[in-house]
């Protein structure tokens, strides 16, 4: 239950762009330090938040990224690449002891996943999609790929548009996020009450959708950045 909670909450956890924006513009009208007590009671919660967590975000802003950050975006880029060109092969598990004449194929993977045949043992990995997109592990590429993104803007060229790098940015945050919800939803498609592994396979194929959307949005923010894809 708590697991389902935290992915939930992946879905409504505001955008990092826009709660950046937020605080910088109510920095100026609201300085934590001038809080009271009897003031912060009559904040609203959205401007409670921006003010207790101004200091933070704001430091966190003001240190661009190192060039090492930057090449994880581009490695976790390529990891996305490779999923997608390969996403039978990273989203299905066989027996290592099946033939290849059994379960070669990708086309024979699915169908042996999606009907668990006996002649061929495999099963659908959702969470391959979780790994790669950096919602496994903090030492991932992408782990808080958006802070580094955010952190990135003062690199831009003088010309760029900060807008699009902003809006690509949060689409990214959102993009990431369902793409991480459904792929665990796909995990519990079979032991859900009425599921099955048609709903594992239709959970997981969503996932590939966002997936995709992320990859191309990620590399418009790459196009910005001084990096070599």
């Amino acid at each position: 239950m708590w697991s389902m909670l935290c992915a939930l909450a992946l879905v409504t956890r505001p955008s990092s762009v826009r709660v950046e924006r937020e605080l910088r513009a109510g920095a100026a009208r609201v300085a934590p330090s001038a809080l009271d007590r009897r003031s912060l009671l009559g904040l609203p919660v959205a401007a409670l938040a921006a003010a207790v967590a101004w200091p933070s975000a704001s430091s966190a802003a003001s240190s661009v990224p190192t060039r090492a950050e930057l090449d994880r975006l581009v490695t976790g880029y390529r990891g996305i690449v490779r999923l997608l060109e390969n996403w039978d092969d990273e989203t299905i598990k066989c027996d290592k002891f099946d033939s290849a004449d059994k379960c070669g194929s990708a086309a024979q993977k699915r169908a042996a996943a999606s009907s668990n045949m006996a002649s061929c043992s495999c099963d659908f990995n959702p969470g391959r999609v979780q790994e790669v997109m950096g919602f496994k592990s903090i030492n991932h590429p992408l782990y808080m790929a958006d802070q580094v993104m955010i952190r990135a803007q003062p690199l831009l060229a003088p010309t760029a548009d900060t807008d699009v790098f902003d809006a690509a940015v949060e689409a990214w945050t959102r993009k990431a996020e369902d793409a991480n919800v459904l792929s665990y939803t796909s995990s519990w498609g079979e032991a859900n009450p009425g599921g099955g592994r048609d709903a594992v396979a239709r959970y997981l194929d969503r996932s590939r959708k966002e997936v995709q959307d992320s990859a191309e949005l990620l590399r418009t923010i790459l196009t910005f950045l001084p990096v070599t894809i």
